[in-house]
C-alpha cells in the first residue's frame, strides 16, 4: 500500500520514527516495512518515504503498539574479556544478554557498536536510535581511547606512521591517530582513535610487524570507563549525555 507523505510539520520519516523506538538502525528497520510488518493507524505501510507524527499517529510491528518517544537512555558498560557484542549466543560464547537481564535494562536500551571478544573496557548502551546510529556512523569522528599493551617495543619509526596518516588497511590510508607513552618501555601505550574499522588497532600494529596483547577501551569522547568493574553498567547522567551528543556535534560541524 502506498502512502502519501504527512505535510504536518512535526512529521518524521517512519525508519527514524522506529529507531528511535530501538528497533534497529534506520536501514536495519527498513526491512522491518519491506516485509509488510509495519502498520499506520491500522493500514500496513510498505513505502520507505512514509511519515508519521509522534504523538499522533499509532504506529504498530506485528500487531504490538511502538511507543512514540524514547526515554534517552544511555549506559556506560565494562565488557569483559571473552563476551560477544551480540544479545544472541554464537557458538556456546558468553553474551551481553545475562548482563543486560542482571541490570534489568529497558527492552529498547541495546549496546552502541562493539567490541572484540578479546577485546574489554567501555560499551555505550542508549534506548535511542538516532544517538546509536550517530556513534556508529563511519564518518562520526568521535575520539575513542584504548589502553594497549604490545608484545614488542613501538619504535618512533612506527610511531610515525600511524600519527602521521600513512598507514593504510584495506586499500586506504586510515586517519592520524594520537599516541601516548603509558611507561618508558615502549609496549604500553594511549591510542586515540578516530574511526573505527573493524579490528583496526589490532590490525595497525599488525601492519607494522608487532602485535596487540590486551586492548582495553577506557573512553567514547567524554565519556570515560573510570573504575566501573567489569560486567557492570552506570547509567550517564543528562550532563554526560549532553556532553556526548555535543562532542558528536563538534565532530560533524568540523568534518
Amino acid at each position: 500500500m502506498k502512502t502519501t507523505p504527512n505535510p504536518d510539520t512535526g512529521a518524521v520519516r517512519l525508519n527514524r520514527f522506529l529507531a528511535d523506538a530501538g528497533l534497529g538502525s534506520r536501514r536495519g528497520v527498513e526491512d522491518l516495512i519491506r516485509g509488510g510488518r509495519v502498520a499506520v493507524n491500522g493500514a500496513v505501510v510498505l513505502a520507505l518515504g512514509t511519515r508519521v507524527v509522534p504523538g499522533r499517529d499509532l504506529v504498530e510491528v506485528d500487531g504490538a503498539r511502538v511507543q512514540d518517544v524514547t526515554t534517552g537512555l544511555v549506559f556506560a558498560f565494562h565488557k569483559p574479556v571473552g563476551v560477544v557484542c551480540t544479545l544472541k549466543g554464537q557458538g556456546g560464547q558468553p553474551t551481553l544478554l545475562p548482563y543486560k537481564r542482571q541490570a534489568d535494562l529497558p527492552a529498547p536500551v541495546m549496546p552502541v557498536g562493539r567490541l572484540d571478544a578479546d577485546s574489554s573496557g567501555l560499551l555505550l548502551w542508549t534506548d535511542s536510535g538516532t544517538l546509536s546510529q550517530a556513534l556508529c556512523r563511519p564518518g562520526s569522528g568521535i575520539w575513542k581511547t584504548y589502553a594497549v599493551t604490545l608484545a614488542h617495543q613501538l619504535r618512533a619509526r612506527e610511531a610515525g606512521i600511524f600519527t602521521g596518516g600513512t598507514l593504510e588497511l584495506d586499500g586506504r590510508p586510515c586517519l592520524p591517530c594520537r599516541l601516548e607513552a603509558v611507561r618508558q618501555n615502549g609496549r604500553a601505550w594511549l591510542v586515540h582513535l578516530h574511526e573505527g574499522r573493524k579490528r583496526q588497532i589490532r590490525r595497525m600494529f599488525r601492519a607494522v610487524g608487532n602485535r596487540v596483547l590486551t586492548l582495553h577501551r577506557v573512553a567514547v569522547g567524554p565519556v570515560s570507563l573510570g573504575r566501573l568493574e567489569a560486567g557492570r553498567f552506570r547509567a550517564l547522567p543528562p550532563a554526560e549525555v549532553a556532553a556526548l551528543r555535543e562532542a558528536l556535534a563538534s565532530e560533524t560541524r568540523n568534518r
